[in-house]
């Protein structure tokens, strides 16, 4: 019996070291998004705003703004529970490399997903906005880190 327990210990100390591990793991590999972006020329006018200030703390704080629209500001853990919004909700969450965001709006007849992915060189920040509710066109739009 004593034999038995001790394996039962031994188990369970690798499995708390395995999941402490992947936890560590999965936090590393969130893109580092701080910064000012603005968007590529090439862009121009097909979006509300021209430049995301993005702020990673224990959440995400993004500032939205640009010459069309007024400045819009949120900030919401990256658990994927959903934020309020003055006119929805958001929601974020990591998929892999990828920062997910999810908008809702009018009692979700208007769901929109942006994916932010960053390059390589953490110079690049591109924008993958797919219109799930209703079915719409899928965009990619490019983002340039600011000094």
């Amino acid at each position: 019996m004593f034999k038995t327990e001790i394996l039962v210990e031994t188990n369970v100390r690798s499995l708390l070291f395995l999941i402490a591990f992947a936890a560590s793991a999965a936090s590393a590999a969130d893109p580092e998004l701080n910064g000012t972006w603005q968007i590529s020329s090439s862009h121009g006018g097909r979006l509300k705003f021209e430049t995301l200030l993005i702020q990673q703390t224990d959440g995400i704080k993004i500032s939205e703004s640009g010459a069309r629209e007024k400045t819009v500001e949120f900030a919401c853990h990256v658990d994927g529970h959903a934020c309020k919004l003055k006119e929805g909700e958001v929601s974020f969450w990591y998929d892999g490399p990828a920062l997910v965001m999810m908008e809702r709006h009018h009692n979700r007849d208007v769901v929109i997903q942006m994916r932010f992915v960053l390059s390589e060189d953490g110079k690049t920040l591109n924008l993958e906005l797919t219109r799930v509710a209703p079915p719409g066109l899928s965009s990619t739009f490019t983002f340039k880190k600011q000094q």
